[in-house]
């Protein structure tokens, strides 16, 4: 079909079983010219298959093992790369499931298989014709004897030895994904097109990690709602782990494979065959809560390091809560914004940062600013999830008295009093309430393309109307209870102590205005918006090249598919004018002035903006940067 991806794959020999055949009739439904090529012969394809022999891509009948696994992936691995340079045709594993047409003109078919470290996946592998990465992989791949470049110099020196002394290097003998996902990573990042690859969201939404997701009854629903909220392109099915995991059969007719395969036809299931089920398997204990007491002495202590930066409130202990990701041109601002904002505490995690933010998070932590924590891996949680598990049972949220969960590119603004957080928490408690949802304004980019040295609050002052529905979401600040637990827009209940006693849910919005927090949801209507008092201001457009390097790290959800042009072209809004944060740029300047000359928060600031550089740099040359920025302004083809 006109305008869809002409697909490729390879099957060595032999018969199909129903992970390959499902498969390919994906891609066959959808449309697609699908050609599987073989060495040997192949009996029972779908039909519409385009059978191909192999030899006429790659003449190479001497199959390439890899030695301990004894897969031939290591074959594929080259021939992929072949068959992509030479026939222009997209890879994809024959146990990728198709969800979507894949449009030939997203030309880069490569996309981030994981997200808390930089992984290419190629179980989807496809390059425009200019690709320096395709050409760099298949003069690797190819190559009389091929060394990873990436390899440390005393592996590199000994694979040297050994060439010059006439030892034959065996690709199988590489540690597995050497040749695949490792090289190709590699490879994107040294030509600088590592930014082009598409978000984890587009092929590979369930991660090997998270694999079980797609066999387990319990989580069907929620798989199915990812995918369709990503709008995911097609997800991988793991096909060596799920061999061993059903035994060769089917998955449980009612997990996510199971009714996927049954609603598409892709599979049959013989009269009361239920599948495999499997026993969901138990987490891993959580780790031990950390003293309090010693958190919250070394607190005062880090405080104490710059006693004219550090203030109380009348309210008490007034604590922001937030996680990030590679956010460091912003840090500073954000910190030093809140801090006058009359906040006493800034909790914040991080994971698998490259720009510099944790090295600024340490530096302000090391004047009492801030309490910054690593976020790494728990279960199967995404990054933001984890976070807010972590602050749950974190000393300084138990001590709280108020406490707030907001974003780096969420600012609150108030518009009450002095302007402070303190002068919403005096009006939420004049009126008997105890929380405050305040409403989202999402603020565009003012028909900027590139970022400049000005705050964000100073340079980014266009923001939507009141009126815009889709900005209704909510951050609430909140007095701590101990029914109450966090959550990313406003605190989750614990039901069960309402058989305890009545729940003090009377809240009130950003205007003042009642709310029954017991049903108030993540996000507001007409009705219940309110902006008089104060609300969120929300930059997550910024630039245009600001959203471009943002569609490329993802965030702390892992969606890392949202950033595309129809994001932007929602969220651009410019409607009016909003000077309630821009009135705070002169104290906010003149505050990071003085935290500059800390050392270790001007050496984290130099390295944050040296990588910043490098890293528009690399966007503005890389070959796609003038059709995307068109794609978002609208005026590409």
């Amino acid at each position: 079909m006109a305008g869809l991806a002409r697909i490729g794959s390879l099957w060595i020999d032999g018969p199909l079983s129903w992970i390959e055949r499902a498969s390919i009739a994906s891609f066959l439904d959808l449309g697609h010219d699908y050609v599987l090529y073989t060495y040997g012969q192949i009996e029972n394809a779908p039909p519409g298959t385009r059978i191909e022999d192999a030899r006429s891509v790659w003449p190479n009948d001497d199959i390439i093992l890899h030695s301990r696994a004894q897969s031939p992936a290591i074959h594929a691995d080259v021939f992929r790369a072949v068959m992509v340079r030479q026939t222009g045709r997209v890879w994809t594993d024959t146990d990728i499931i198709a969800l979507r047409p894949f449009p030939a003109a997203l030309d880069w078919f490569i996309g981030h298989e994981r997200m808390d470290r930089p992984f290419l996946g190629n179980a989807v592998m496809g390059f425009p014709r200019q690709s320096r990465t395709m050409q760099d992989l298949w003069a690797f791949l190819t190559g009389d004897y091929p060394i990873p470049p990436w390899f440390n110099a005393r592996g590199r020196h000994a694979l040297e030895e050994n060439r010059a002394n006439g030892i034959p290097v065996n690709l199988g003998d590489y540690p597995w994904g050497t040749t695949g996902p490792v090289a190709l990573t590699h490879f994107a990042q040294a030509t600088g097109e590592f930014h082009l690859a598409q978000p984890q969201a587009t092929f590979f939404p369930v991660t090997f990690q998270q694999r079980k997701a797609l066999t387990h009854p319990a989580l069907a629903d929620t798989l199915d709602d990812l995918l369709d909220r990503e709008q995911s392109l097609c997800l991988h099915l793991y096909s060596r782990w799920l061999r061993k995991y059903t035994g060769g059969g089917l998955p449980a007719r009612t997990s996510w494979l199971g009714s996927h395969l049954r609603r598409q036809g892709l599979a049959d299931y013989p009269a009361g065959d239920a599948g495999v089920r499997r026993k969901r398997p138990k987490p891993p204990p959580d780790p031990a809560p950390e003293n309090g007491d010693a958190v919250l002495a070394d607190l005062a202590e880090r405080k104490a390091a710059a006693p004219d930066l550090i203030r109380s409130s009348p309210h008490g202990r007034v604590v922001l809560v937030t996680m990030a990701k590679d956010e460091g041109p912003y840090v500073l601002e954000w910190v030093a914004y809140h801090h006058l904002m009359g906040f006493t505490d800034i909790l914040a995690f991080t994971n698998d940062c490259t720009d510099g933010t944790d090295l600024m998070l340490d530096a302000l932590a090391g004047i009492g600013l801030v309490t910054h924590l690593d976020n790494p891996a728990l279960r199967d949680l995404p990054p933001q999830s984890r976070a807010l598990k972590r602050a749950n049972d974190h000393p300084l949220i138990r001590a709280a008295d108020w406490v707030m969960v907001m974003d780096l590119d969420e600012f609150l603004a108030v518009r009450t009093g002095a302007g402070q957080v303190g002068d919403l928490i005096g009006r939420i408690e004049a009126e008997g309430a105890a929380a405050m949802p305040l409403t989202w304004r999402f603020f565009g980019s003012g028909a900027q393309d590139r970022p400049d040295d000005r705050p964000v609050i100073e340079r980014l002052t266009r923001a939507a109307g009141d009126d815009f529905v889709k900005g209704f979401g909510v951050k609430t600040l909140f007095r701590q209870m101990d029914y109450l637990r966090l959550a990313i827009h406003r605190p989750r209940i614990i039901r069960k102590r309402e058989r305890q006693g009545p729940l003090d849910l009377n809240w009130i919005n950003g205007s003042g205005e009642p709310i029954d927090g017991k049903v108030m949801s993540w996000r507001q209507t007409r009705q219940t918006a309110g902006y008089i008092l104060g609300q969120v201001n929300h930059y997550g457009v910024k630039s245009a090249e600001e959203y471009l390097l943002r569609g490329l790290r993802g965030d702390v959800l892992n969606n890392h598919g949202k950033y595309d042009k129809d994001y932007f072209g929602r969220f651009d809004r410019n409607e009016v004018t909003d000077l309630t944060a821009a009135a705070m740029a002169p104290r906010v300047k003149a505050l990071t002035r003085r935290l500059l000359q800390e050392p270790a928060v001007a050496q984290a600031a130099r390295i944050i903006a040296d990588r910043s550089a490098d890293r528009l740099a690399r966007l503005r040359a890389a070959p796609g940067y003038a059709r995307m920025m068109a794609d978002l302004r609208g005026t590409g083809a």
